[in-house]
């Protein structure tokens, strides 16, 4: 199962940067929680609602991308995926590898994880936008 999920999140990346986020939303269950950081840096747990409103904070921007380079499959619901984070505003430019794991459960993200090198909230401080 997990294999069909890695395949999954794989293609519902690559339809949210192709500008249909139907498939990544409806992969995320309802009940879904989500450590993430904030755009300051710090670390906080999202309700899925909370987790899809902060991406919206790309639409600001004047390019933006989420690429999955590659993904593991560790055992039955575990899937980590090495995700390209392209982030552009003016001459301001942020391209990194940010690290998500995701755990499923039925087919569905029920709790996940992300952890980005400290550019990420140095990019965001320096173009002055947050959520």
């Amino acid at each position: 199962m997990s294999q069909q999920n890695a395949e999954a999140l794989k293609a519902a990346f690559a339809a949210a940067d192709a500008g249909d986020p139907g498939p990544l939303v409806a992969l995320y269950s309802d009940d879904m929680t989500w450590a993430g950081f904030t755009l300051e840096g710090d670390l906080r747990l999202y309700t899925k609602g909370e987790f899809l409103e902060a991406f919206g904070v790309l639409a600001k921007l004047d390019a933006s991308a989420n690429e999955v380079k590659s993904v593991e499959v560790v055992g039955d619901e575990i899937v980590t995926a090495n995700v390209r984070a392209y982030r552009k505003l003016g001459d301001d430019e942020l391209d990194i590898t940010m690290v998500m794991t995701h755990r499923f459960v039925d087919g569905k993200v029920v709790r996940g994880t992300d952890m980005v090198p400290s550019s990420f909230e140095a990019f965001w401080s320096k173009v002055g936008i947050t959520v």
